[in-house]
């Protein structure tokens, strides 16, 4: 059985004030990455991606995420 991952980052952004072009550039992902992970459920994320968002929105890895089995 698969599990995916659901991020909270649209949540976090709004409570942020801030735009997925912002955070794109200030996390320095593509901005395709950045709409992917706020539209889509996923399979897998790399760590350095995570790692990316958590510390450019000030955020925990286990607040950042919803898995659902």
């Amino acid at each position: 059985m698969s599990s995916t991952i659901r991020l909270r980052l649209n949540e976090i952004l709004i409570e942020k004030q801030m735009s997925r072009r912002q955070l794109a550039k200030q996390a320095s992902l593509r901005p395709n990455t950045v709409n992917d992970l706020c539209t889509q459920p996923i399979q897998r994320l790399h760590l350095s991606t995570l790692s990316a968002l958590c510390d450019t929105l000030h955020v925990l890895m286990y607040n950042f995420q919803h898995i659902k089995q």
